[in-house]
């Protein structure tokens, strides 16, 4: 009895099967169909293709690049300076005595706004929950949704 085998590379589009020779064939005459109208590692070797043609460009000297014919460049993550977090920011509300009055989050998107900070609901919204857990601002609910004050001195 024979183990044969068959690799599959996800990048390059290979699968591995590994066992007797019927057990094989049978297996990849059962999965190549569904590779091939997949296009499994077409883009692998589209951006193989890229990264070889960028290289002949650097090599060649030639550095100008159009955008469609580059390749794709991961953008930096750009941390906002310290004391510039959204909860700095909501602080610098509270402190104006923004929160006198019951806020919702869109409130203080708007409030947040209008001081020239752009902020989108999804995080003043994760970051005013944590806020009230916290003890840095109260909340009620007001039908389904939550208002923000704070009313201590």
């Amino acid at each position: 009895m024979s183990i044969n085998k068959v690799r599959i590379d996800a990048p390059a589009g290979i699968v591995e099967v590994e066992g007797e020779k019927d057990f094989v064939e049978e297996q990849v005459d059962k999965i190549l169909p569904i590779i091939q109208a997949a296009g499994f590692g077409a883009n692998a070797r589209r951006a193989q293709a890229q990264a070889e043609e960028v290289a002949e460009r650097t090599a060649s000297g030639d550095s100008n690049e159009e955008p469609e014919q580059a390749a794709k460049k991961r953008r930096k993550i750009v941390a906002p300076p310290k004391g510039q977090s959204c909860r700095d920011r909501i602080k610098v509300l509270k402190g104006d005595d923004f929160f006198k009055q019951q806020r919702t989050p869109s409130d203080i998107v708007e409030g947040l706004g209008k001081k020239g900070w752009t902020h989108n609901g999804n995080q003043v919204g994760a970051t005013l929950t944590q806020m009230f857990e916290k003890g840095e601002l109260q909340r009620t609910k007001d039908g389904g949704n939550f208002k923000y004050f704070w009313d201590r001195v």
